[in-house]
Parts: C-alpha cells; structure tokens; sequence
C-alpha cells in the first residue's frame, strides 16, 4: 500500500475542495440539506482544512441524515430536539454532541441571515452537559514513570518525558523535527502538528481519513518551550538528521494514535492509572501551578491564547492543595 497517498502536509494556507454534491443555482433552498450544503461552501475557504473536515463529517453523518429532507418552513424546533435526544441514545460523546450541534447552529444561523429559517431555532440548538474532570496522574505517578522512561533511554521515551516536562501535545511531539530542537540554545520550536482527520473528498478512490501535517492551530500554539535540562544530554546523544521526525528517525511522522497505543502500554508497565495521554499536558499545569510558578509562563508554555484558559480547563485541584486551604485558618 502507498501510504504516501493518505498523508496531507499543508503548511500554508490552501483553499480546500468541496466535499459535497454542488447545488446549482435552480435547487434554491428547499431543505436543511441545501442550506447546509450552501454553509459548507460558505466555510471551505474560511478555515483550516482540519476544522472543515470536521464540519463535513458532522453534517454529513449526523444532520442530514435525520433533518436534511425537511422543508426549511416547516422547521420546528420539536424536531431539533427530537435530533438531539436521538444522538443521546445511540449514545454518541458528549463532545460529540456538542460538536455537531455547534456545526447545526451555524447553519440555522446562516439560513436567518439569509431570512430563510426562524431566528427562534437558534434556542433549540444548544445542550448542556457538565465538562467532565479529567484524569491526571499523581505527582508520584509522574515520578514513577519518568524513572522506568529514563532507564528505557529510547527515543521515544524521551519523547514521552519531553511531553511530561512542558505540555506539549501529543500532535505537536509527533510532528518534531530534529531541526526544531536547538542544543546550543536548550529549546524547542512547535512548528507544525500531526492529527488523523475524515477526509473532505467524497470521490470513490478517496481514503476514509487522512493524515494531516499542519502548522499549530493558533499564534500562540507556534512557540519555543526550553529543553528540561536532564533530557538534554539524552536529545544531544540522539541527535538525528534535520528533516528527520524525532520519533521516527525518518522523513515519515508517527501516528498520534500509535503514540497512544504505546503510552497504554508504558502505563502497564510502570502499574499505573489507565489515562489519556493528554492527561500529562493537565498534569502539567496543574503540577506548576501548586508549585507557585505564574499563570502566564505556564500559558505561554502550553501555548494557549489566554490564561483564562489555563486556568478553566487545564488546572486541577489536588486533595493536598484542599488539606492546606482547610488546614490554613486554625
């Protein structure tokens, strides 16, 4: 198999090909279906590639196949909520839900700017859910396994720790070329980003998925992160080819989805939690944060836009933190 085919590198901006039935000037806007059709054409050109793909695969597997045959006269919010309570029972992730609820919500948006639908559907596009907490691994956990990696002393391994001491995602390490690792100045440079997506293109030959290289998904997200000084003796007896990917030695990326399968694995070993892999970038924070290292360096190490954001999603709580709040007032 030429896996060359279902990579997709786009470090630029392209325009990106519809990945829907073209609805001709005649067809108007008799349905759901032909106002969503007429919001992806709206956005292709709007967003990056891998937000696009990800309003395809909403509207295409989720939306349409219940609510695009209907009338956009005769679109009532009963059966906006009817569509919702039937995602939940099939038992789709919340983040799901929500995900395909906020493509549904532009839609209607897009029909009452364009006086098409009633403003009123907008109220019944929402759901509340509870963000649920996220898993994080103790600090002896953490301890634990950066003993057994650092005994490993592989290359992925070291990749692992790198991730485990400044955040980075699990995208972002995939996609690390040695030529963004500066020795002589001790940091990091995220350039670009490694995720599986649908594939926009519908035609017959075309792969389900796809692999995407891209750059970070925000200014912000584009940054330098020092090297932790006990990993940089390790990286320097490492040190590969420039255009090599640091994981795989070669002009070929790892799969953020095999990264994962082997952190699984890694957790076994080490006899620990079953987490995600994100689970380090929230540890993280969390871990600076209870050491009284400022918000802002934590945010700019994270790369995040704010530090509100830091601080809704990415901090946890630890019980020691809550046994020397109660403890503080005798």
């Amino acid at each position: 198999m030429n896996t060359s085919k279902k990579v997709l590198e786009e470090m630029g901006q392209p325009a990106v090909r519809c990945c829907f039935r073209d609805v001709g000037e005649a067809d108007g806007y008799k349905t759901l279906e032909h106002l969503g059709q007429r919001w992806l054409q709206s956005r292709q050109d709007a967003v990056k590639r891998s937000t696009f793909s990800g309003y395809c695969y909403c509207v295409h597997n989720h939306i349409l196949p219940t609510l695009g045959s209907f009338p956009l006269e005769e679109l009532e919010g009963s059966q906006i909520l009817c569509f919702i309570e039937k995602m939940l029972n099939q038992g789709l992730a919340e983040t799901t839900v929500r995900s395909v609820l906020t493509a549904l919500k532009s839609i209607i948006k897009y029909g009452v700017r364009t006086k098409l639908v009633k403003e009123e559907l907008l109220e019944y596009c929402r759901y509340s859910c509870r963000r649920p907490e996220t898993s994080i691994l103790t600090l002896e956990e953490s301890d634990r396994m950066k003993a057994y990696l650092l005994k490993k002393n592989t290359v992925f391994s070291i990749g692992i720790l790198l991730c485990r001491s400044t955040g980075m995602r699990i995208g972002e390490l995939c996609g690390l070329k040695w030529k963004d690792i500066d020795l002589a100045a001790n940091f990091i440079c995220i350039r670009r980003t490694v995720s599986r997506i649908p594939n926009p293109e519908d035609s017959p030959d075309a792969p389900r998925t796809l692999l995407y290289i891209r750059p970070p998904k925000s200014h912000s997200s584009a940054r330098e992160i020092p090297i932790p000084q006990y990993l940089a003796n390790a990286l320097q007896q490492m040190q590969g080819r420039e255009n090599d990917y640091l994981l795989t030695g070669q002009e070929y990326c790892m799969e953020p989805r095999n990264v994962q399968k082997r952190f699984k694995t890694i957790l076994k070993h080490c006899e620990m939690q079953d987490v995600n892999f994100h689970a380090m970038r929230h540890g993280f924070a969390s871990a600076c944060l209870e050491k009284g290292i400022d918000c802002k360096t934590v945010s700019s190490i994270l790369g995040h836009s704010s530090t509100n954001i830091t601080m809704d999603i990415y901090v946890h709580t630890s019980m020691r933190q809550k046994q020397r709040c109660v403890d503080a007032l005798d």
